[in-house]
């Protein structure tokens, strides 16, 4: 895909972008909007700087929850798949010893 150029706005803030999923920028742009917009609502009287931290690190911690809950899916779904790998030898086996 081409590269697109994309105007965004942030938090009062335009920003012209560069990206090949122009859905996915806009929709995480608002993400960003909707998030930084909160935190000032919930700490009312700090610098943008403050809220813009306050936001990324809010977003990295929803990242790494995420992260790690995939990573967890992704066990179990090998423990199930070894399980079930397994119950499928051993009745391949008894067909085999019973034929």
């Amino acid at each position: 895909m081409d590269s697109k150029d994309i105007r965004i706005k942030i938090f009062n803030n335009h920003y012209t972008l560069k990206g090949d999923d122009v859905e996915l920028l806009e929709k995480s742009a608002q993400y960003v909007d909707t998030l930084m917009h909160k935190v000032q609502n919930d700490i009312p009287n700090q610098s943008d700087f403050t809220v813009a931290i306050v936001s990324a690190l809010n977003i990295a911690e929803n990242y790494y929850r995420e992260k790690n809950s995939s990573f967890v899916l992704d066990q179990n779904y090998k423990s199930l798949i070894g399980g079930l790998n397994s119950q499928v030898k051993e009745i391949n086996d008894y067909i085999d010893s019973n034929t």
